[in-house]
């Protein structure tokens, strides 16, 4: 009976073993062919997109250098409205790589009346879209008004704050100057609020324009916090303005942007921390 009972463990043993040879034969080659072909696609792929994002430059490359050949041409460097046109297409199809504010200034002293206003709506339009990419319900632009002078309805000073990947941070803004097209601003760390202890930023003057742009024209933190001033409207004859504040959602870079050695380490230790987490 034992020996009966060894001897169909053997030949099961055998045709088991026989029937994994066998399935390994056919599963093996089926699943490398398989991480194969899977592997050939995502080269395809990422070649197909390598090849699209080189033609796209290459395309965007040539627009630029024709726009920026015929701004300065003899025919449009003459001529405003032609030049109001040429900026038009450069912020519209540009806004993320090149700060046409210089340009835009440039113009705006040459110009007055209604061609002024035309110049100031484009430049406030192409604002207005990158505030509207940038709005969340953690990053909710705020209006200013701002005056030199206290009265009911406009202070000299405001405030704001910029939420950070770790904390909040409070600021406080004053109004130095109005002109017809700019003000002049002294920004400085302001005193209490949810996180009253004080942070390394030293107060900045700087001038905010109708030709501010977020994407070009923003203040970096040292943990990669942001905010930007747009200007919404000034009064030269009553001194005062409305600015609108825009903080920067924490996972924003535009294509500009080079990110930071120690950054891009961080960032890696932080994943890799995250997934040994998630292992255990």
């Amino acid at each position: 009976m034992k020996q009966e009972t060894k001897d169909v463990i053997e030949i099961v043993t055998k045709i088991v073993t026989a029937a994994s040879v066998l399935i390994a034969g056919i599963a093996i080659p089926v699943v490398l062919n398989h991480n194969e072909e899977k592997n050939r696609q995502s080269q395809l792929y990422v070649q197909i997109m390598s090849q699209r994002e080189q033609s796209d430059s290459a395309l965007r490359e040539r627009m630029f250098n024709a726009l920026i050949s015929s701004y300065f041409g003899k025919e449009v460097s003459t001529d405003p409205e032609k030049q109001i046109m040429y900026l038009d297409l450069l912020t519209l199809n540009f806004q993320e790589f090149f700060d046409a504010k210089p340009l835009f200034e440039d113009l705006d002293k040459r110009l007055k009346g209604e061609s002024r206003r035309k110049l100031q709506n484009i430049s406030r339009e192409v604002a207005d879209r990158q505030v509207n990419m940038l709005t969340n319900p953690d990053h909710k632009p705020v209006e200013l008004m701002l005056c030199n002078e206290q009265q009911d309805d406009c202070q000299t000073t405001a405030s704001f704050s910029v939420k950070g990947p770790q904390r909040t941070y409070q600021f406080n803004v004053e109004l130095l100057d109005v002109g017809i097209s700019e003000v002049s601003l002294r920004v400085s760390p302001a005193q209490g609020g949810t996180r009253p202890e004080s942070f390394d930023f030293k107060p900045i003057e700087f001038e905010v324009s109708y030709y501010d742009t977020p994407f070009m024209n923003n203040t970096r933190l040292a943990d990669g916090s942001r905010f930007a001033f747009t200007l919404k409207n000034s009064d030269p004859m009553a001194k005062r303005a409305l600015l609108k504040v825009v903080t920067f959602p924490e996972e924003f870079m535009s294509l500009r942007d080079r990110p930071y050695f120690d950054e891009i380490l961080a960032k890696v230790r932080e994943e890799k921390k995250g997934i040994f987490l998630n292992w255990k």
